[in-house]
Parts: C-alpha cells; structure tokens; sequence
C-alpha cells in the first residue's frame, strides 16, 4: 500500500509541517501532549540522549477537545506556543522538534488516540518526503516519561538490524522512588508486577504472541502502519489494539537494550494505565489480576489445540471436547466461536497453516476476553503477588520456592526475566 493509497482509505490528514525534512530522516517519534505539566523533563530526555547514527524527527501533538472548558483552551494556546518557542530553538543535526496544533478536535473522536494517529499520519508524510517510507519507523512516547541516554541509537539500531520486524515493543520501567510519597511508587510498582506477570503468564499458557502494548514504548516500521490501517481512535486502549494488529501480522520483536521510564503519577484522563491504576489503588494491599487457575485454563486449551489435527479427522474442529476446559467451551459458545474456529482450518492443509491461522483469531484481544470471563463465570481475581509468585514458580524452580518476597522484589526478577527473553 502506497502513502497515497493509505491517507484516502483510513482518512488520513494532508501533510502538516511544512519544514521539509532531512534527507536520510530514519525514523519519527510521536508525542500525544494534554495539559502535561511535566512535557519539558520529557523532551530534555531526548536532547541529552546520544546522538543518532541518523536524524530522528520528534512530533509533539498539543490536543485537547472542542467540548473541554475554556480554560482548558486558554491553557493548550499558552501551551502551544510555549512548546513552540522551545522546539525552534533545541533543534540539532540530528534531532528536530515539531509541534502540531491539534486543538479543538471533534468531541467524538477527541483523545489520545486520536492525537496519536494525527502524529503517526504526520510521520507517513515527513518519512515520505525524506524519500525513506519503505525503511522508516515510527514510536510512540508520553509527555510525562523519561527515556535513557541511549533510547534514540537503540531504536534506530533496532530497525537496521531487524529490517524485516513489523515492530517492537520497548522494555520500560516505572521508577521505585523519588520526589513523590513513597506509597505511589508503591502502588506503580504493583500495576507494573500486574502487567509483567499478565505478560509471563500468556508466555507460560503458550499463547505465542505474548508482549508488552504499551503506548509510550512501542514502535512500527512504517510500511507495516499503513498495512495495518494506522493508529485507531479509541479514547483509550488505543494502544493495545494497534499493537495487537502489528503483533498478529507477525515478525514483531522486542527492544530490550534501553529503558522507557514512565512516570507513576495519578491520573484520571483515561479509564485504563498507570495513572488510572495508582489513583485507583493507592495505599491499598490488594492489587487484584487475573487467576492463576484461568491462566492454567488457556494452558490446557493451547496444548489441546497444538496437540489436534484437524487434517486426520476430516478437517473438523475439535468441538466440545472434554479436552477443553468446560469455562472456556462456554467461552467460546459465547463468542460464536466454533464457527470462526472452523474458518481456521477451512481452505488449508497443513497443520502450521492452521495453527497461524488460529492465533491470528485467538489473539490477544480474545485472550483477554477469556480471562475476563473467566473472571465473572467463577474464578474470580486474585491478590498480584500471589498471582506473581505462581508464574515465578514456573521460571525459578525449584530454588524460588525458598524465597519469601514482596511486590517490589517479584517484580525485579520479572524484570530481569523479561529483559532477557528473546536474547
């Protein structure tokens, strides 16, 4: 699909900035900005990054929504120009700053996803008109994160290494101390173990396309954006269902080499994240996940379905059987799911065919909405440090079962774990 081709079919924006950019321009990292109170700490970051091999573009997207307050309005105009003046004059050889006034969006629309696909659509144009669409790539920041001295030449190294990945998700970790009171590290710390033992638990279950969608450390090659349709505009979740598309065309990778720090605060803009996540629980002990016996659940339901072969029972599913957990049939009745099950198989004749096919059904949006009614239909949530300690247990046998710990160290041997996979 060409750029042209892509803007008329997904309703893409004409481009925006009209610096032309540079010549061998390699990548662009896009910047949703509303009312962020922190956003020059985050470009600062950039700036005393090490410089990259190739110019990198940073687009910051300042938005808000026709339907907020006046003085909402007042302060993103302020905003605006603030941020600016400030790009003008930070701009080097190889990094530049460019600001996209999308203020006052559709009260329908407005939000960050949206304000991510402005940006992203933005990058299509400034990566074409360096003449570098075809190897180009395209990340996704936070104003309110801080990244590592060497984010820019990993991300760009990256993909000169990896020239057929589709994407990557970037490893990240949310700080265990600092300026703020201790209990919101505390609690960032307990959402971060949540999304670390989800991760490990699907790997565990031995669903294949098990990663981090994260919308402030992830990246796409260019080519494969536009081929999966752009960046949605959900008002929130935006980035788990892009990188479940980017991840499910496959060749998606991991970028483990740098760190993408997001901040910890509290916030209630959006109904899911770390903001949400630490308003919400903080300064309680119970962070609630998804059980340790719906995750065995799907571990039963992989192997039976990697174990099947359709093509020795007439090219029939495998329905109903007691095989399967009985919580998962009742999912799958609810979902119609026998009948795209059988879309699967029909029209190949080879098991590895088949099995691509499933998971690209069975993704991670229908993994979710598994455990979520699994969750409703029986067995219910469960404390994250426990749920941690189960999925530990299946890494750091027999030597973990010694081991009393709190959120704080489960999380750090998440870490060390995750960093480490695909190496």
């Amino acid at each position: 699909m060409d750029l042209d081709a892509y803007l008329k079919r997904f309703n893409g924006r004409q481009a925006i900035v009209a610096t032309k950019p540079r010549s061998n321009l390699s990548g662009v990292i896009v910047i949703p900005c509303f009312r962020e109170p922190d956003w020059e700490l985050t470009l600062q970051s950039l700036i005393t990054c090490e410089p990259p091999s190739s110019p990198i573009e940073i687009l910051i997207v300042l938005n808000d929504s026709e339907a907020d307050t006046p003085e909402i309005h007042s302060e993103n105009q302020d905003l605006l120009k603030t941020i600016s003046q400030w790009s003008m004059s930070h701009d080097t050889d190889q990094l530049q700053f460019h600001v996209i006034n999308a203020l006052e969006l559709p009260e329908k629309n407005a939000g960050v996803g949206l304000a991510r696909k402005i940006g992203m659509d933005e990058a299509l144009h400034r990566l074409s008109c360096s003449g570098n669409l075809e190897r180009g790539w395209i990340a996704g920041l936070d104003a309110d994160c801080l990244c590592q001295p060497n984010y820019l030449k990993a991300l760009d190294s990256h993909f000169q290494k990896n020239p057929h990945t589709s994407g990557c998700s970037i490893y990240y970790e949310h700080p265990l101390e600092g300026s703020l009171p201790q209990e919101i590290y505390n609690t960032a710390a307990r959402y971060e173990l949540h999304l670390r033992y989800y991760v490990e638990a699907l790997r565990y279950a031995g669903f294949p396309h098990a990663y981090h969608t994260i919308g402030s450390a992830m990246a796409a090659k260019a080519t494969t954006y536009m081929a999966q349709g752009g960046m949605n505009r959900r008002k929130a979740g935006e980035d788990f269902y892009f990188l479940n598309k980017i991840i499910s065309s496959g060749h998606f990778t991991e970028l483990n080499s740098t760190i993408v720090i997001p901040s910890p605060r509290t916030s209630d803009r959006v109904p899911f994240g770390t903001g949400r996540a630490v308003a919400k629980y903080y300064g309680q002990d119970y962070f609630p996940t998804y059980s340790w016996k719906s995750i065995q659940a799907l571990k039963a339901f992989f192997e039976t379905v990697r174990l099947y072969d359709p093509f020795t029972q007439g090219g029939k599913i495998l329905t109903k059987s007691h095989e399967i957990p009985a919580i998962i049939s009742d999912y799958i009745e609810t979902v119609k799911g026998w009948e795209k099950w059988q879309k699967c198989i029909d029209g190949t004749n080879a098991s590895s065919a088949y099995l691509r096919r499933f998971f690209q059904w069975f993704d991670a949006f229908q993994c979710m909405k598994c455990l979520h009614f699994m969750r409703d239909n029986g067995h219910g949530e469960m404390d994250v440090l426990t749920a941690a300690q189960s999925v530990l247990r299946t890494i750091y046998t027999p030597t973990y079962e010694k081991k009393t710990i709190d959120e704080v160290c489960a999380l750090r041997f998440l870490r060390e774990h995750q960093k480490a996979h695909g190496k």
